[in-house]
């Protein structure tokens, strides 16, 4: 009994009147802690309604279940911006920036919400910009200290000092600082690349724009491949005028390869006297480079025969602007002899999804029947939330002979249509009780099964298999001449349907065969037909346990149970918990509440007649898994029918339990 009330755990969603059948799909899955199918279902969900702003704020909460702080931050930006007053949705995304190392996005996030928020969101946004702020503050007067004192600070044994303190700056908004202090480092390293992209930024944020411009147009000709291509995707499509190309070569003296693009920018204008200084200047900077020394023999070769053609010889082919290919070309030869098929998995595995993308698309018009290239461009295109890309791909890696990426690429296909899959549920509660002096273990193995014959009807209705345990260990000792039994003690092997969620509601019903492991108990048989069956209603309020911000919660559980084992008896149950979530670096969460439970039955059993308060403690630990936490409840009992009861008429209650759930 206490199993089915624990099953449905509250779970934070604030949905709507009039929800389609993706998003009742999806707060059924949610109830069931099956976390994977309600994250692809909220997204579905959120393709047909982009600015529902709540359903953002559930798919935040359930991708945080799983370990997705990433998808989690990006979901709560979502609906802050559908929402700027969500004080809640503001916490939570500025936490996960902090985490998910976007630490400006963080601080700054803090510092609006310590001026502009409620008294209790305003106390949490104050601490938690102190703890960012002072550590950025202390760092920066450290490293300036530390070159003060240095007899040397602009040569290269400083760089350190001068990185630190560039990256402390911009971190911490002072931008000035920042910008001079990445100046330095690119005089002291003028040969690493990735300065010119911290550079850029800081200029942008500054509003020097033409200098950020330049700065991006050096690096996208640079010699590093992953700095070329971060720095392409920032600059604009329209191709570079030629004051552009200078104002980046004056950042950037020693780029060959923006000299030489420049060069040949020139002759398709015409201007051959600017060409030959830029093939002078390359030749000045590398004496061999023999393409520069052939295009000069060949531009002296014109001034000497006028009527010649303007073409210079062993240039590259024009492109389709007119232009020389390295000019119209946008740096094709940045990445000219790369593996596509390599880069493209390193960067999806990096969470670079464009980059991913472009990869890949190269890779499988290499090779059309590589199958994991088509199933790695499925989750590209997924996590870049094209889904109808994305299911086209899947459909294409599931047809493959390797049955691993088949079989992963078939069930992301059915997700992601919302078709059921089969499913396993694995939940155990172990518990101990003062009350009655007993320790018990409470657990579940269901496996959904999707009939193909029911067609539609598997949207609405869930059919599993499921073995359940009931069992305690004054039970398990020898049987003294009038035994009590607290359990079950049986393990019950039946099958069942269940409805989708709706509005927070859930129902099902169940059949099957409850086997005792107690050989010699009398009361029951050794094997009995065991009928239940139930509706359920779960929400939660307000900052719930596995949020990322502190703050005051509500949540409810209501249980009417049918039980054949228990003289065919109805169990109503009502479980409130109110309080306070404390969110503790790390991913550490504590919830101090008061518990108000109601228990009722139509028989009028004692047992099941009860109402009890008192406080309890939550608790979610570091090493634990999203779905796993501790709780301590210290109850005042008491029984409200009397009849028959062989125990006082009131009780107290300690229990310590366990919760651990996991679908696969």
């Amino acid at each position: 009994m206490f199993a089915c009330a624990l099953l449905a755990g509250a779970l934070s969603s604030y949905g709507q009147t009039a929800v389609d059948a993706e998003l009742n799909a999806a707060y059924k899955s949610l109830a069931q802690k099956d976390y994977d199918s309600a994250i692809e279902l909220f997204r579905k969900a959120l393709a047909k309604q982009p600015d529902n702003a709540s359903v953002h704020k559930d798919l935040a909460y359930t991708l945080l279940k799983t370990g997705e702080n990433a998808d989690a931050r990006d979901e709560f930006e979502s609906a802050l911006k559908l929402n700027p007053k969500d004080e809640t949705a503001a916490l939570e995304y500025a936490f996960l920036c902090f985490e998910t190392k976007k630490q400006i996005e963080a601080r700054r996030t803090f510092d609006r919400l310590r001026h502009t928020g409620s008294p209790t969101t305003r106390a949490t946004a104050e601490q938690a910009f102190q703890n960012i702020d002072r550590p950025l503050a202390d760092g920066i007067a450290r490293w300036q200290q530390a070159l003060e004192r240095s007899p040397n600070p602009n040569e290269l044994p400083m760089f350190s000092a001068h990185w630190e303190l560039a990256q402390l700056a911009e971190l911490r908004d002072e931008l000035p600082l920042a910008a001079r202090e990445y100046e330095i480092c690119r005089k002291l390293k003028p040969d690493l690349g990735e300065l010119l992209l911290h550079l850029a930024r800081v200029w942008r944020q500054l509003n020097r724009l033409d200098d950020a411009n330049a700065t991006l147009l050096a690096a996208s000709r640079g010699h590093d491949s992953r700095t070329a291509e971060l720095a392409l995707d920032q600059l604009s499509t329209r191709y570079p005028y030629p004051y552009e190309f200078e104002k980046a070569i004056a950042l950037d003296p020693q780029n060959v390869a923006l000299r030489r693009e420049l060069a040949f920018l020139y002759l398709a204008m015409h201007k051959q006297d600017e060409a030959v200084k830029q093939f002078e200047q390359i030749l000045a900077i590398n004496p061999r480079d023999q393409l520069s020394r052939d295009q000069l023999d060949a531009l002296h070769g014109i001034k000497k025969h006028p009527q010649a053609t303007l073409q210079p010889a062993s240039s590259p082919a024009t492109g389709a602007n007119g232009l020389p290919a390295s000019a119209s070309g946008a740096s094709s030869g940045a990445s000219s002899g790369r593996d596509a098929r390599s880069m493209g998995m390193k960067s999806l595995k990096a969470g670079y999804i464009p980059d991913a993308i472009r990869y890949l698309t190269r890779a499988h018009e290499e090779d059309p029947d590589d199958a994991e290239v088509m199933l790695k461009l499925a989750w590209a295109y997924n996590a870049a939330k094209q889904d109808d890309q994305a299911m086209q791909w899947f459909d294409q890696a599931r047809q493959s002979d390797d049955p691993e990426i088949a079989a992963e690429a078939n069930k992301a296909f059915h997700n992601l249509r919302g078709d059921p899959v089969p499913q396993t549920t694995v939940w155990l509660l172990p518990m101990f009780s003062t009350r009655w002096n007993d320790a018990f273990t409470y657990g579940q193995v269901k496996r959904t099964i999707p009939l193909s014959v029911l067609g539609g009807w598997n949207k609405l209705l869930s059919f599993y298999v499921s073995t359940r345990f009931d069992g305690d260990v004054r039970s398990g000792l020898p049987l003294t001449v009038a035994p009590t039994y607290f359990s079950e003690n049986a393990f019950i092997f039946g099958v069942g349907v269940s409805s989708r969620t709706w509005h927070h509601f859930t129902g099902w019903v169940e059949a099957g065969e409850a086997v005792s492991y107690l050989p010699n108990r009398h009361d029951v048989g050794m094997a009995i037909p065991d009928y239940r069956g139930g509706v359920n209603f779960a929400k939660g309020f307000g900052t719930l346990l596995g949020s990322h911000s502190s703050g005051f919660f509500y949540e409810t559980t209501d249980d009417g149970i049918y039980v054949s084992r228990f003289d065919k008896d109805w169990l109503l149950y009502s479980q409130h918990r109110t309080g306070r979530t404390f969110r503790a670096w790390g991913n550490t969460s504590a919830q101090v509440l008061l518990n108000a439970n109601v228990t009722q039955d139509l028989k009028r059993q004692y047992w099941a007649n009860t109402f009890e308060m008192g406080p309890g403690v939550k608790v979610h630990l570091p090493w634990m898994a999203p779905n796993v936490y501790l709780s301590t409840d210290f109850l005042r009992g008491v029984y409200t029918d009397n009849q028959a009861n062989p125990h006082r008429p009131n009780y107290y209650d300690f229990r310590l339990s366990f919760w651990y759930a996991i679908t696969k």
